[in-house]
């Protein structure tokens, strides 16, 4: 279904624009289909024959019965919507053109004085596909909406902070909550919680996609006291975007390279030991 950004956001317009031409292509509507039967998703067998018609009807049954509904069919795409063929482009594609009004809202409430719509509209818009394509389905398969707009905010707020905010400028949580407003508070407050926590631990950085995923297995493991704080920092830099290296990081701390790296895999030990314990507790 297309979206009316009422933005005069010209993202938005392609995207619509876009979708037009995804939709006019029979076999996409197919393939579509097929993905929906196989993830269980039985009202899709007679369906309409169109695919924009098709995923207004998905959108309509998920407002009638909630996020249990739009799990299994969101989930079912999403399980198709990561690599580079053609069919992950499809998939991802399809939850995006879903997931546009949530877009456009962070939009709206994300743009700031002297700031163009159409600048932010296309930071949100790629922070949804990174979202999209990163997002972890079988670790996840419950309350996938709320969880997709949670990763695109986090994208959208870190990128906004480095493209937009004047050098210095922090995005303070009244913004925060502004951009997360589709969220139930509870949500809210688990995220706020998330990225304190993960200040404090001091691997703050890199909260998106499977980084974002090592950083709440981190401070699930400092909580839980699986790791100590050196070996959960050590993991962290490990990943961390633009990442030292172990030579400087061993220099940074007082060790030489080969016993930082046993320090990291005597903690990357302890956290398979404890994984059973991690997934128990997703």
């Amino acid at each position: 279904m297309a979206v009316e950004p009422e933005l005069g956001a010209s993202v938005f317009t392609r995207l619509n624009t876009e979708w037009t031409w995804v939709c006019a292509q029979d076999r996409n509507a197919q393939q579509v289909r097929s993905w929906l039967l196989e993830a269980g998703v039985r009202c899709a067998a007679e369906a309409p024959c169109s695919l924009d018609a098709l995923l207004g009807l998905l959108q309509e049954r998920s407002v009638r019965d909630g996020h249990r509904f739009s799990d299994v069919w969101l989930g079912g795409l999403l399980q198709h919507a990561t690599g580079n063929g053609d069919g992950a482009q499809l998939a991802a594609r399809v939850v995006v053109q879903a997931m546009l009004p949530a877009a456009v809202r962070m939009t709206k409430r994300s743009v700031r004085a002297n700031e163009r719509p159409d600048e932010v509209g296309q930071v949100v818009v790629a922070a949804l596909y990174q979202a999209v394509r990163s997002y972890p389905a079988a670790r996840r398969p419950e309350q996938v909406a709320r969880y997709l707009r949670l990763e695109m905010w986090h994208h959208v707020s870190r990128d906004l902070k480095r493209e937009f905010a004047p050098s210095g400028t922090e995005l303070d949580e009244r913004l925060a909550a502004e951009l997360t407003a589709d969220c139930d508070p509870a949500f809210q407050a688990e995220e706020l919680w998330l990225e304190r926590a993960a200040a404090e631990a001091g691997f703050d950085e890199g909260l998106e996609g499977a980084r974002r995923e090592m950083v709440e297995l981190l401070v699930w493991a400092l909580g839980r006291k699986v790791l100590s704080r050196s070996g959960a920092a050590a993991i962290a830099d490990h990943y961390r975007e633009g990442a030292p290296g172990d030579r400087a990081a061993a220099r940074a701390v007082g060790m030489s390279p080969a016993a930082f790296r046993q320090k990291r895999c005597r903690a990357v030990a302890q956290l398979r030991a404890a994984a059973g314990e991690w997934v128990a507790a997703a």
